[in-house]
């Protein structure tokens, strides 16, 4: 049994929320698209994925449905729900509880878990990932308002910067990975997309912005009184996923269709021409218009050579996804791998890599019509999502198998890996508008993931909050107008099965274990007709798994909202002194603050004003060691004692 290795990461929390349960493994939901469908998975035989031949037959694969997926105005982009289908309701609830497995392991619900080795709360201990601000101890390096690398000594009483480096401006959503006396920044490009058709006005338009590429600047701090820009990458797919292994990085991104000089209905030119017209272009295109590619130094080059693609059985979205591997300081050694389909979420542990590629299916009569005019927007009737696995070796990336599930996940922390099986929380809405829930762990079988464990039933009508994996152990926290927070033992991972339930009002969006058998909890409060009163934190004792109980309990009133329900890289444990840090925003009197959770060895919870914030939303805690905490927002880093 290896420690506690996972960390369930809350996402973004439905309005009219659900939360509540623990799964035996580790992993975290946030928000999902519901349909209707049977939950059940059928079998894999033809999951497997199929590497092209040549590059005229990946040609051929883009071009045969691209024909029938352009319209009058260029590329149609589907429409997947309307009206309310689509909102989040997800529940673990109603399972047969049995008695405690005896085998259920107690290490992974007493160890705590502390932030990664440049300070960011991350999915998994072995993987790092990209954030605002990130250090080694002596130096912070952060990204300020998406235009400036900012770096700071914090050695020294007070911390001092030590030099500014401007950034392009043509980019966005820049975040880093602190490698050694490297710093990799990420930046989406902006740039003009081909035309949406989305709705019937986006027809009367000429087109919409979208990325127009990922952008990895590599940034040598040897000398941080000096840095300097010394490679400047820029991948044609959009951003997907960053990870960190060690001294390797895996880059997924998500290239789109061309972008092509499409002809539209005017005066002269009707509706039918201007799809023929439309039609022939997408004929005349070449494997370069849609092969994943990236420019360094102003020459452009394929991530890779044709028989490297590989292809599911059926079409699966027109983007091509691509993981492109390489060690830090081997940056022109980059391998890739791609996949014809789309890729919505990504989840990586230290030796896997998975893909999740959503497929929905009725979403309009007439789908390649070009004119939603026409059209009637309907629900989707079915929905089934791919899901592809990875191998991780060094530097080295390999496709291994591919599988499915009849339903959506919410997002990556939906998906986890433990002891060579990939465990996925999932969700379908019936067609009277119900939610069913459930969970389905698949093992590596040739080139299959085949379907080996199944658990359904789980919270009918109720959504879930959260999801936490702590190896053999599930908790998973749903909401509608009370909290249930469930205990799943995972240990037979072929037969999971709920434990206990813990039936309280509000929820808790964050888990965190904190050591002794104890979690933090960071959520809403609410009376018990679920009308929700504020921010709220608690600590719960799961060392009786079939009698999980809260122990202690602070709130912050009404018009109060913790950040790390948004965004859980902005919590910070600081195992040593048992104390928790976020920020927290009081709306009603327009104030922002880092708070500190100090939690005793017996559970009991008590709250502190740890610094005032300028503003709440990109705040960042950084563990610098010795009780000493790098706190940053808006253009400002200080240092505060904690103990």
């Amino acid at each position: 049994m290896r420690l506690l290795s996972k960390v369930a990461l809350g996402g973004s929390v439905a309005s009219a929320a659900t939360v509540g349960a623990l799964v035996a493994a580790g992993v975290f939901a946030t928000s999902a698209t519901l349909v209707a469908v049977d939950p059940v998975a059928p079998p894999a035989q033809a999951d497997a994925l199929t590497p092209f031949d040549s590059c005229g037959d990946l040609l051929d694969w883009y071009v045969d449905r691209g024909v029938r997926e352009v319209g009058e105005y260029g590329w149609n982009y589907p429409y997947y729900g309307w009206g309310d289908v689509g909102t989040p309701r997800m529940a673990f609830d109603a399972v047969g509880a049995g008695p405690q497995s005896a085998a259920l392991s107690t290490v992974s619900k007493s160890v705590a878990r502390s932030s990664s080795a440049t300070g960011t709360n991350t999915q998994e201990e072995a993987v790092d990932e990209p954030d605002i601000a990130k250090t080694n101890g002596s130096l912070v390096a952060r990204i300020v308002a998406d235009r400036r690398l900012v770096l700071f000594d914090v050695t020294g009483a007070e911390p001092t910067v030590t030099r500014r480096l401007q950034l392009p401006r043509d980019g966005y959503g820049a975040e880093l990975l602190l490698v050694g006396d490297r710093v990799l920044i990420t930046q989406q490009a902006y740039g003009r997309g081909p035309r949406a058709l989305t709705d019937s006005y986006a027809m009367k338009f000429p087109g919409y912005t979208r990325g127009n590429g990922t952008r990895i600047l590599e940034v040598d701090i040897s000398d941080p009184a000096a840095p300097k820009v010394v490679r400047t990458d820029l991948y044609s797919g959009d951003l997907v996923s960053l990870r960190q292994y060690g001294d390797t990085v895996r880059l997924v991104t998500s290239t789109q269709r061309p972008n092509l000089k499409w002809t539209y209905p005017k005066k002269g030119v009707t509706r039918r021409e201007a799809i023929q017209r439309n039609r022939a272009l997408v004929r005349a295109t070449t494997i370069e218009d849609w092969l994943p590619s990236a420019k360094n130094a102003g020459r452009k080059k394929a991530l890779l050579d044709c028989d490297q693609v590989f292809h599911p059985q059926k079409w699966s979205g027109p983007e091509t996804v691509a993981v492109t591997t390489y060690a830090v300081d081997e940056p022109a050694a980059a391998t890739s791998v791609a996949v014809t389909a789309s890729g919505q979420v990504v989840y990586s542990s230290a030796d896997r890599l998975y893909v999740a590629s959503t497929e929905y299916g009725d979403r309009f009569d007439d789908p390649m019509a070009g004119d939603l005019r026409r059209s009637d927007r309907v629900a989707p009737t079915r929905v089934r999502t791919d899901l592809h696995s990875f191998a991780l070796d060094g530097a080295r990336t390999t496709y291994v198998a591919s599988g499915h599930l009849n339903g959506s996940v919410r997002d990556r922390w939906s998906l986890d890996e433990y002891d060579g099986r990939l465990r996925v929380a999932w969700s379908t809405m019936d067609r009277k508008g119900g939610t069913r829930n459930g969970i389905s762990v698949f093992t590596e079988k040739d080139d299959r993931l085949e379907q080996t464990g199944f658990l359904d039933g789980l919270g009918p009508n109720e959504d879930i909050q959260s999801v936490r994996w702590l190896d053999d152990l599930a908790i998973v926290v749903t909401f509608r107008q009370i909290d249930p927070l469930y205990t799943i033992d995972l240990t037979d991972q072929d037969a999971p099965r709920r434990l206990g339930a813990l039936k309280i009002p509000g929820y808790s969006g964050y888990l965190h274990p904190i050591g002794g058998n104890l979690l933090l909890g960071l959520g809403v409060d609410a009376d018990r007709k679920g009308n929700t009163r504020g921010a709220q934190a608690a600590v719960f004792d799961i060392s009786d798994l079939t009698d999980p109980k809260r122990i202690s309990q602070v709130t912050f009133g009404r018009d109060t909202w913790i950040n790390a329900l948004d965004d859980p890289r902005a919590f910070t444990w600081l195992a040593e002194n048992r104390t928790g840090a976020t920020p927290v925003a009081d709306w009603r009197n327009n104030r922002n603050r880092l708070v500190g959770f100090d939690v005793s060895p017996t559970g009991q919870l008590r709250t502190r004003t740890l610094a005032p914030l300028n503003q709440d939303y990109q705040a960042r805690t950084l563990d610098l060691g010795n009780g000493r905490l790098a706190v940053l927002d808006a253009y400002r880093l200080r240092v505060v004692k904690v103990g």
